[in-house]
């Protein structure tokens, strides 16, 4: 008996250890933290990033100067903390202006995002909406 229930356990255990499925840090909702660099319009003090768990992100103000179809790539782990992506439209964005690519680092619950090939330049900040 104890045996049976040992094993149903640990059976239980392992389903569930193999069922969690942890996000990628990256995926959820990112609202502007504080005041933004100059540049981009639509990617200002009011700016988000939305990005779904197949890698498509949508940047700009919320409600209504978003613009989509951004591609999320992975980058790896970074030389400090966080992990590194990529985000890119295949095209600038023609209503809405926002930068056309950007070098990002989450770290938990903050995201630090550099517009790509701008050295030298202060990131844009979020945090993870709540």
């Amino acid at each position: 008996m104890r045996r049976t229930l040992a094993v149903t356990a640990l059976a239980v255990g392992l389903l569930l250890v193999g069922c969690s499925e942890e996000s990628e840090p990256i995926t959820g909702e990112w609202v502007a933290d504080g005041p933004q660099p100059p540049g981009f319009a639509d990617f200002a003090d009011r700016a988000i990033i939305r990005v779904d768990k197949d890698g498509e992100a949508v940047l700009g103000t919320s409600p209504m100067r978003l613009c989509g179809d951004a591609k999320v790539t992975a980058k790896g782990e970074g030389e400090g903390e966080g992990t590194e992506y990529r985000i890119a439209f295949s095209s600038a964005c023609v209503t809405v202006n926002v930068p056309v690519s950007l070098e990002v680092v989450v770290d938990g619950d903050t995201l630090e995002a550099t517009p790509t090939g701008l050295q030298g330049g202060k990131p844009f900040r979020f945090r993870r909406a709540e």
